[in-house]
């Protein structure tokens, strides 16, 4: 295609986000997400309502994947989605988590 030609139609700038590639450890996504599982996600993104996240645990060395239950000004209420209310460590243990805390959103 011509200069011109480009020009004319114009220029969308594609950005292509980070990938991470993921495994589920662990029944608190269950049944969305089974232990085992192989997942990505993609980083760069502030989540919204009803997404599910991969983020840093705020008390451990370690990452955690959950659903985003609320979206409030000083951060996200995120919860699994095991119906069993002891089969999830989420944001009803450790509080809302900060955006700066949210590594990636599992994208369908």
């Amino acid at each position: 295609m011509s200069r011109g030609a480009a020009k004319f139609l114009g220029s969308a700038r594609v950005e292509s986000l980070p990938i991470i590639e993921v495994r589920i450890h662990g029944d608190s996504m269950w049944p969305t997400l089974r232990d085992g599982d192989s997942i990505q996600a993609v980083s760069g993104q502030l989540p919204e309502l009803g997404d599910i996240v991969v983020a840093k645990h705020p008390w451990k060395k370690m990452h955690i994947i959950k659903r985003v239950k609320k979206v409030l000004s000083d951060g996200y209420f995120l919860e699994g989605d095991n119906p069993d209310p002891t089969g999830s460590e989420d944001s009803h243990n450790f509080g809302l988590i900060p955006p700066a805390s949210i590594i990636g959103i599992i994208r369908d």
